[in-house]
């Protein structure tokens, strides 16, 4: 599968192709966290409804529910390089475009164009070459820096979002152009080497289905796809709205607080390893929604910013433990030879949910409010965490 560059011990922080991969990692968080503390402007310079504001993270996600086991296959076929530029390419094209139109449905046509290009599966091509090319343990210290690059950006975007979109709404959409040179670093950087076997097409997923343990498989992607829904309805989409509405935070200071949640998960994170060998995987997964409730219960009711956001963090933690639990599971339900088709299937469930999450947070939101809103969330949270109590697999 491709040609392994190395196998010493370390980070080949020279190499041209692991900056080419930590750069397309980097671009990786732009599809939701970027925009998410803008869509209160957008709302508002196309005068639409929230739940319409929201359906510029839907119609990104929907393709990519369909597209990550095709595009997989592609970047099987034709290699890793002309199918990762080739999206990276459209994924900035489009976004640019976004903030060059004065028409709503023009602008989401363009998001649903970016869901196409990319959906989830960035990050998931440069972690497959990642594979490719590094061996033994620096293929672990290689990772290990890639997924650290992708908490970076994830933590860093609503910042830079809420920053940008203070001053003028459509500056986000405009970043998207710095895809562009990394579609042609990527295309420099990699070689005909980054191709894996003759791809084996819809394989993978057949393959993978008949080779997992169906049970728990089932068990983990429907938890994965709650977890995600909570996310991305939640901390996405409907906080930026509760923040403006309740306590008057203005674009900035919701990719702040937004930011510093991500960056509790991303350090809690980093605990995973020690946490798994320790705690089953129920467990953690019921302790991390345990979390979720708390959170959300402390973000309807805090009537102070600092009581507010530390409830946010505690949110932020409980999704340290539960993505990387999650991640980790599906990993290993199968042998290495339909690893991807499993991978597929889990960008599948994350695009799935958050497709629906968005949609039922700003629906419920508009009906009842959106403090109602996250109280309803924390009580899901409760009872997802009490069904795991009761149902999860143990690791």
């Amino acid at each position: 599968m491709g040609t392994t560059e190395t196998s010493e011990v370390g980070v080949p922080w020279r190499s041209p192709a692991l900056v080419a991969i930590l750069a397309a990692t980097l671009m990786t968080p732009m599809d939701v966290p970027l925009i998410s503390p803008a869509l209160t402007e957008v709302q508002s310079v196309f005068g639409v409804s929230a739940s319409r504001a929201g359906l510029f993270v839907t119609a990104y996600a929907l393709p990519g529910i369909l597209l990550a086991p095709v595009i997989g296959a592609l970047a099987d076929r034709l290699g890793r390089r002309y199918v990762l530029a080739g999206c990276l390419t459209v994924f900035g094209l489009a976004g640019t475009a976004i903030g060059l139109t004065t028409a709503f449905r023009t602008a989401l046509a363009l998001r649903v164009v970016q869901g196409f290009a990319a959906g989830s599966i960035l990050s998931a091509l440069a972690m497959t070459v990642v594979g490719d090319r590094y061996a033994g343990r620096q293929h672990d210290a290689v990772m290990g820096v890639t997924s650290a690059m992708l908490s970076l950006g994830t933590a860093a975007y609503p910042v830079v979002g809420g920053y940008l979109a203070e001053h003028a709404w459509n500056a986000p959409f405009l970043l998207y152009a710095s895809t562009l040179p990394v579609a042609g670093l990527v295309l420099v950087a990699f070689d005909d080497g980054d191709t894996a076997r003759e791809g084996r097409g819809g394989g993978y997923v057949r393959e993978a289905l008949r080779a997992v343990p169906t049970r728990r498989a089932l068990a983990l992607y429907g938890v994965m796809f709650l977890s995600f829904a909570l996310l991305f309805g939640g901390i996405y989409t409907a906080l930026p709205f509760y923040l403006a509405g309740a306590f008057g935070f203005a674009p900035t200071t919701v990719g702040l607080v937004t930011s510093a949640v991500l960056l509790v998960t991303a350090l809690v994170s980093t605990q995973n390893g020690r946490l798994a060998a320790r705690y089953a995987t129920s467990t953690l997964l019921v302790v991390g929604f345990a979390l979720y409730a708390v959170g959300f219960l402390g973000a309807a009711l805090a009537g102070e910013p600092p009581l507010l956001i530390g409830a946010l963090l505690v949110f932020g933690a409980g999704s340290g433990l539960v993505t990387p639990t999650l991640f980790a599971g599906i990993s290993s339900l199968a042998p290495d030879h339909v690893r991807a088709g499993v991978m597929s299937l889990q960008t599948t469930t994350i695009g799935a949910s958050q497709a629906a999450g968005p949609v039922v947070f700003t629906l419920l939101g508009a009906a009842v409010g959106y403090r109602t809103t996250i109280l309803v969330a924390s009580g899901g949270a409760t009872v997802c965490m009490a069904a795991l109590a009761v149902v999860a697999p143990d690791a």
